[in-house]
This record gives structure tokens, sequence and C-alpha cells, in this order.
């Protein structure tokens, strides 16, 4: 790695809090160990479960590499130049609803690491710490989210990555530290020849889409380059005449990323493995390795009552996910018509008595009691119907609301828990030590989604 690219990441990490574990890391590579590389627009509040799940596969990846004698670090590129960004966090409340506690609106249109200001960030952390559920751990977190929420949005969330990944040696970066001979070397090249990217790209996209593989860049991606200045972010149409910083698109981005980086594997989502594809034709037309491309873990995290909920209604980890009008019968009492049946049954039993009556000689006497005992058995019968009404209602009400329980917490927005929730609930329930186990327990050599509870 370039020294005055490794010279700007210490000073950040430094800046930022980094443990001593991620400086170590950027020793390392200032040595030449290799790099895992994920990558995500930064958001207040670590954003949404994913997040964590890319950093940690990364993690795992590069452990599992430097097992195999070759040093390796694990890196997350905030991608801060970006304007847009999380500027919200969701979690479910006490009532299993989603909860969302947004930042403070700013002016739009500003690179991520100049967005938010510090009155905003310090509100945003103290609703969020309050919103959270209440636990022994709440002190704790209230401290963290005070400490991280700082700066900027993206500062904020690098300062929340390397707070809890910080210690299995996590390196964080922006795109503005990579400048340097590679990048100016990389963005000569294009602006020589605008046309070469896009060709590639269509290349790639063609290839893709001729497998029936849906196409994630679009037909177009023009020069992909942007021009930071004056706290704004503008997009390029033609080479020439920028006095800013250049800034990659979405096509760019990988290219200088592994022509700065010693990129030995990406770690992406689905949509981002898609653009990797995509752009196998770019890597060659511009002379760059590509790197090894994994996709990031996916699970879902199941509390206890989430758990007791799922075997309550012996569900299979298949059906979890089903949409709430095939799991209804699971949690629904069944509409047998009970209080009907019951409603039938005087006219019925009585009907039975008279015959029976026929048989016997009768006297005024014996066919009031008759008519006594019709009316009594009636009015029983009609009162049990009412209990049972009430019953079944009760019953119904009680599963509908562990159906809703279960779909808030496993497909909330009818969307992957992981696309939704921040981490920082998980944190607020089970203490920061949740992470570590997270860590060792996800494994990202299981491309699967995977279900894990929470003990």
């Amino acid at each position: 790695m370039e020294k005055g690219v490794l010279e700007t990441l210490r000073r950040y990490h430094q800046d930022c809090g980094a443990p001593k574990e991620s400086l170590w890391a950027l020793e390392k590579l200032g040595k030449g160990a290799a790099a895992v590389v994920t990558g995500q627009q930064p958001s207040v509040g670590w954003g949404p479960l994913y997040n964590l799940y890319k950093a940690q596969a990364a993690i795992k990846f590069a452990q599992a590499i430097e097992a195999r004698g070759v040093p390796c670090v694990a890196v997350f590129w905030n991608h801060s130049d970006d304007t847009r960004g999380g500027d919200t966090v969701t979690f479910p409340d006490r009532e299993n609803l989603l909860r969302e506690v947004p930042l403070p609106p700013s002016e739009s249109g500003t690179p991520l690491y100049e967005s938010g200001t510090p009155e905003a960030l310090g509100m945003f952390a103290s609703v969020l710490a309050e919103s959270l559920p209440r636990t022994e751990f709440t002190p704790g977190l209230e401290e963290f989210l005070r400490k991280t929420h700082v700066g900027s949005i993206a500062e904020s969330f690098t300062r929340s990555l390397l707070g809890m990944l910080g210690p299995f040696g996590l390196v964080v970066l922006e795109p503005r530290h990579l400048e340097g001979d590679r990048a100016s070397m990389l963005f000569g090249q294009h602006l020589a020849d605008p046309g070469r990217l896009a060709r590639a790209v269509e290349s790639g996209r063609q290839a893709m889409t001729s497998e029936k593989f849906e196409d994630q860049l679009g037909k177009d991606v023009g020069l992909d380059l942007f021009e930071v200045r004056n706290g704004r972010r503008t997009k390029l149409e033609k080479p020439g005449g920028v006095k800013g910083r250049l800034s990659a698109g979405v096509a760019l981005r990988p290219l200088l990323q592994d022509a700065v980086l010693p990129t030995c594997a990406y770690v992406g989502g689905p949509s981002e493995i898609g653009y990797m594809a995509e752009l196998l034709p770019a890597y060659r037309a511009f002379k760059i390795d590509p790197p090894v491309v994994f996709p990031r873990v996916t699970a879902t995290l199941l509390e206890p009552k989430i758990s007791k909920v799922i075997e309550k209604a012996a569900l299979k980890a298949e059906a979890i996910f089903s949409e709430a009008g095939a799991l209804g019968p699971r949690f629904h009492q069944q509409e047998e018509d009970v209080t009907g049946e019951l409603a039938k049954l005087p006219d019925r039993m009585m009907a039975e008595v008279a015959e029976l009556m026929k048989k016997v000689s009768s006297s005024p006497s014996v066919s009031k009691a008759q008519e006594r005992t019709g009316a009594k058995v009636r009015e029983a019968l009609e009162a049990l119907a009412e209990r049972v009404k009430d019953e079944i209602g009760r019953q119904d009400t009680t599963g509908r609301g562990q159906l809703m329980k279960l779909l808030c917490h496993v497909r909330p927005e009818s969307k992957l828990q992981e696309r939704v929730f921040t981490p920082f609930y998980y944190a607020s329930l089970f203490g920061p030590q949740l992470f570590p186990k997270l860590i060792s327990t996800l494994d990202p050599f299981v491309f699967s989604h995977q279900l894990i509870t929470i003990l």
C-alpha cells in the first residue's frame, strides 16, 4: 500500500479512537498484507444488521486466509462520498410494532462525511438510547452511542464499526483516503478514454443478461465520475474543467478500490455480487486483477421470546418466512361452528324427549315439567354457547398477537430482519458481548440463510 495512503489511514483511525488491534492491522497492510474488502454507505445507529454481517464475513475470511500462512486484514469501505445514506434506524418496540428513530434533517446533496451537525447527532444518540429496551446494558450503551455519534454521519459510522469490531482487527476507510499515485493513474486513464468503462460495462451487462441474470448496473453508466467541491458532490457529464476532488461512481468505485488496495477478496450483498460480475470486462480493460467474490452472511436472529413463539406453533425453519396467510392457521383456532351447534342442541334434545314421552301416558303436570325442562336446557346451553364464543374470541386474539409478534421480528415490513433492524437493538438486550459471539457463530462459508437463536 502507498505510504501516503497508509499514513492518512493511521491519522484517521487515531482520530476515531480505533483500538490497538485496528492500528496493528494497518501496520500489517504497510508490510504487504492482503485485504478482504467489504463496504456500505454510512448510517447513523450502525444502520441495518447487514452492515454487521458484511464486516463479520470479511473478518472471518481474513482470519481463514491468514491461518493458511498469508497475512491478511479485513477492510470496511465507508462510502462517505455518497450523499444518500442511512439517516434513521428501526427496531421493534414492546408492542411488537416498528419504532423508527430519525436523524434531524440537514442540507441535502452534501457528502456524508460532512452531513450531520453535532446537535443533530447528539439528539439522535440520546433519543435512540432512550427508545431502546431498558436493561442492565443500557448505561454502557448510552455512553457508547454518545461517544460514537460525533463529527458526521460517516464518522459516526466508522466509530461504531471500530468500537464494536475494531478489536478483531477491522480497518475502516473512506474514498477520500485513497488519494495517491494509483488513484490518479486510474482517473487519468479513465479520462483519457471515457468510453472504455462504458464499453466494458456494456459487454459485461450483455454477458449477464444473455444468461438470464438481472442487470444491476443499468444500460449506460456514462462517465461515472463526480466532482466534490465546496461541500457538494456533482456528477460530471464530460471530462475537463475539474477543480475539486474526483469521486468514483458505482462502476468505477470497485476498480479504484482494487487499484489502490491489496485486495484478494471482496464480500458483497446480492446486488453487489451482480455489479462485480458485470465489471469483469472493465477489470480486464484497465488491467486490474479482479478479487475473488464472496457473498456476505445472511441471517435472522431469534430472541428467546421469538423462539418460544416458533416452538409453540411447531413451525419448521423453512416455514418461518411464509406469508401471514399461510402462517395464520398455525396461530388462529380453526373456525369450527361450535356455538352454532350448541344453539341447535335444545331443539334436537327436546325433540328426542318428546318422542320418548309418546311411549308413556302423560298428565298436565308431566307436560309442564317437560316444558320447564326444555326452557332450562335452552337457557343453560345458550349460556354455555356465550362462554364458548368468548373463549374462542380470546384464543383467536392471542394467536393473532403471537403471529404479529413473529412477523414483526422475523419479517419486518415484509423484508428480511437484516435489512431493517439496527444491531444496537440486540446490544441493548444482550450486551456488547453478543458481537464476539456472533463473529464466532455466524459461518461465512454457509451461503444459505442462517437462523441464530440467541441464548
